[in-house]
């Protein structure tokens, strides 16, 4: 094609393109009008969140004795099973599958069976007049897997904590079995105002797990006087780095403080060494969780 070179067909070629140019950019502004004055369809609600899996965002009472949320707990050991047969989403049964397999549910799971297992031994070894203690018990669980708790091969047993639906739970559900509560603070067993004394069995399942180690030394010491002689103290904490134990510390409200197997030895540092009979740890099956055991010379 032959190119031109007379200025007025150059000139008509320019206006040209910008008249296109501003035809194309009127019909943008319109379009773009258009799509702006559209109503907007309203959104549909988000469906409510699941209660089976709540996060609790509480704050707790400082110091208190809440060792986890209870209510999580009875999924985790399946105690509330029938609840869970039709959840609500299935990225809620996701996550509940993925929080009750992972190491740190399964040990809790073991805790659980290792607890109703000390619970008949004592019962066994001190007949029908045994006298045990549980300390921040929150809904007593271990009792349903007791069997000599179950058969009432007990003199007293005592759930003690600072929470009044936690107790009435307990009452609900093993209050016909003889089960006793009480309830109670922190600072009153610190300073000895409870006056519990005279038990074959002392324990608690977490309560080291809310203290600094002088706070906990000191506990340790007023349980341990609350044996008779023979008498056994039981303290099971969480061990550190445990695998994906972080989803259970959100699910379950819960920020414990792990030690080592040294570390709870050394919370015995505030009893006379000349009361104790005897004083060991162990682990549950996946060595995740220590325990403490301290015989009362006698």
């Amino acid at each position: 094609m032959e190119e031109t070179s007379d200025p007025e067909e150059l000139s008509r070629g320019i206006l040209e393109q910008q008249q296109v140019k501003q035809e194309l950019a009127a019909i943008k502004a319109e379009r773009e009008r258009l799509r702006l004055d559209t109503p907007v369809p309203p959104r549909e609600e988000a469906p409510p969140p699941s209660n089976i899996l709540p996060f609790p965002s509480r704050t707790l009472p400082s110091p208190g004795l809440c060792c986890g949320n209870a209510l999580l707990l009875d999924y985790l050991y399946g105690v509330e099973s029938d609840a869970l047969q039709s959840l609500p989403e299935e990225r809620t049964r996701q996550l509940f599958d993925f929080a009750t397999t992972a190491q740190a549910a399964r040990a809790l799971r073991c805790r659980r069976r290792m607890l109703a297992r000390i619970l008949d031994e004592t019962c066994l070894d001190s007949g029908k007049g045994a006298r045990m203690l549980c300390i921040a018990g929150g809904h007593f669980r271990e009792a349903e897997l007791a069997r000599e708790l179950r058969h009432g091969h007990f003199g007293e047993m005592l759930v003690f904590d600072d929470d009044v639906e936690r107790l009435d739970r307990v009452r609900k559900s093993y209050g016909a079995l003889g089960v006793l509560t009480r309830l109670g603070n922190l600072e009153q067993l610190l300073s000895g105002e409870c006056g519990f004394e005279g038990y074959d069995l002392v324990y608690s399942s977490g309560i080291t797990e809310l203290l600094d180690d002088r706070r906990c030394e000191r506990l340790v010491q007023r349980l341990f006087q609350a044996l008779r002689p023979g008498g056994r103290l039981l303290l099971a904490n969480f061990r550190p780095g445990v695998d994906a134990i972080a989803i259970l510390e959100r699910l379950l409200d819960w920020h414990p403080r792990y030690r080592h197997d040294v570390q709870m030895l050394s919370l015995l540092d505030g009893v006379d060494y000349n009361q104790i009979a005897s004083a060991r740890v162990f682990h549950d099956i996946g060595q995740r969780i220590v325990f403490l055991e301290a015989v009362r010379y006698g």
